[in-house]
């Protein structure tokens, strides 16, 4: 680790022969081979146990292998996290797990440039597969595929990660590479399913229903009693039918 520099990418300085195995899980390898994916990111997993959650452990790639081809093989797990990010960042709907082809080599790449979040401009959003807006990002360490080619799969055993390629499979590797760069032969389109359903638009709230108001019982009022005495009343003249006196 002390060798790499952080003030930016790291870039090979020779082209390599060497031809070295690396797994990737599906979908990751078709978007690699049919939709321009041309950075992976490579981590160790560290399981969860008790009172600690699974970790994930970026790693960088040896120096001696960078510059050199990598086998990119197929392996038959398949990342159901991935056709979600896929999905959200780029909205491609993935093939499903018994279309893409497994236990076999896909393409060939060159290793060409190491880079990290940190140091490398295209984690802002320049590169739309190292980090696109609105998705979190698949990694601190991108290593950066070049000159990708894309063949006919070749099956073989699972390898562990950046072995030398089998000496045996080697031959049958080239002529599969050499028949592709020639358009002889051509990749396979994979049937992708239907995108799901939009999720449906949120219902305007409705008016809430207003109770017509019922007037209140007027309240009976009783004026207080007056026990005061009342002042004896003065003469009054009688007068008759017509007014006039008796």
């Amino acid at each position: 680790m002390s060798s790499i520099p952080l003030a930016g990418p790291y870039r090979y300085t020779r082209k390599g022969m060497g031809v070295f195995h690396l797994s990737l899980s599906r979908p990751w390898t078709w978007a690699l081979t049919h939709h321009g994916m041309w950075s992976v990111f490579v981590h160790d997993v560290e399981p969860a146990r008790p009172g600690f959650p699974e970790r994930r452990h970026p790693l960088h790639p040896p120096e001696a292998v960078l510059g050199c081809w990598l086998a990119l093989y197929a392996t038959r797990e398949y990342d159901e996290e991935a056709v979600e990010w896929l999905r959200r960042a780029h909205g491609l709907e993935s093939p499903t797990r018994d279309v893409l082809p497994s236990g076999a080599y896909v393409a060939m790449a060159r290793l060409a440039e190491v880079s990290t979040v940190g140091n490398d401009s295209r984690a802002f959003g320049r590169d739309a597969w190292w980090w696109p807006p609105g998705a979190s990002c698949r990694g601190t360490v991108a290593w950066w595929l070049e000159e990708v080619q894309v063949f006919e799969p070749l099956v073989a055993a699972p390898a562990q990660r950046l072995a030398p390629m089998d000496p045996e499979l080697l031959p049958e590797l080239r002529e599969r590479v050499r028949l592709a760069r020639d358009g002889i032969w051509r990749p396979e389109v994979y049937a992708t399913p239907a995108p799901p359903p939009p999720p449906p638009a949120p219902r305007e709230p409705e008016p809430p229903v207003v109770a017509t108001p019922v007037p209140a019982a007027p309240v009976r009022r009783e004026l207080p009693a007056d026990d005061s005495p009342v002042a004896p009343m003065g003469d009054v003249e009688q007068l008759g039918l017509f007014g006039g006196g008796t």
